[in-house]
């Protein structure tokens, strides 16, 4: 894994390099960014979780210890997942609609209110078999109160509750990647099936505003704005 992973990140931005500009979501200097935010949030969360709250543990040799109890590739490999949820939330088969465009700023303060209240509660409570679980319970019920996802969000963020631990299961049973207290759910605890729920919520509006941020500053992206705006479309053009 440890060759593995750094060859996977290579072949996909060498193959995303023979795509089209036309048919890339990013730019491969915006994508480059993308990525490395992708990887720096989940590299950070996982660390800060694992090596220095101790909320759970891996079972596979790590290269710096006294840095880290974490593999330097799982610390990149969070680049991969979190690039691809980002890909995934924008499948045309799922028909999410964007964010909401009114109040950003106040949607997106909630959002990360959420996230520092939840892991700030699971690093005090991960061993407790009901405070472990019950913020994320509530900050789910806030976030559908307050944010109001729609059924369609709602329905996809049901299918990480139920699809993410299933995953986890196979690196736990399968790879003995690594373990949870508590982990009632084939080696997974009820906290990280609902934080899958809450975290799929989160990254699916803040990955798209991130990536239209980036869109936006890229170099001739007022440009080609412009001249998209000068054509009819094609449902106007019939």
């Amino acid at each position: 894994m440890t060759a593995l992973v750094p060859a996977v990140i290579a072949a996909r931005f060498a193959l995303l390099a023979a795509v089209p500009r036309g048919r890339r979501a990013l730019g491969l200097p915006a994508e480059a960014v993308f990525f490395a935010l992708c990887t720096v949030v989940g590299a950070v969360n996982d660390w800060n979780s694992v090596t220095r709250h101790r909320v759970y543990d891996y079972r596979v040799p790590v290269d710096l210890p006294s840095v880290s109890t974490i593999p330097l590739w799982m610390l990149l490999y969070w680049g991969l997942v979190l690039r691809f949820l980002a890909t995934l939330f924008r499948w045309r088969r799922l028909a999410l609609p964007p964010p909401a465009a009114a109040h950003p700023g106040a949607r997106i303060a909630v959002l990360l209110a959420l996230v520092v209240i939840t892991r700030q509660a699971v690093y005090r409570t991960f061993a407790d078999p009901v405070w472990s679980w019950l913020p994320f319970a509530l900050a789910i019920a806030v976030a559908v109160i307050a944010l109001r996802p729609g059924r369609a969000r709602l329905l996809v963020l049901a299918g990480f509750v139920v699809v993410g631990p299933l995953v986890e299961v196979l690196y736990i049973q399968l790879g003995h990647l690594h373990a949870y207290h508590l982990g009632w759910l084939g080696g997974v605890p009820v906290w990280i099936a609902l934080w899958w729920g809450l975290a799929a919520l989160v990254w699916d509006d803040l990955s798209r505003r991130l990536q239209t941020r980036l869109r936006s500053a890229a170099p001739g992206a007022g440009r080609a704005a412009g001249a998209q705006a000068g054509q009819p479309s094609r449902l106007m053009a019939r």
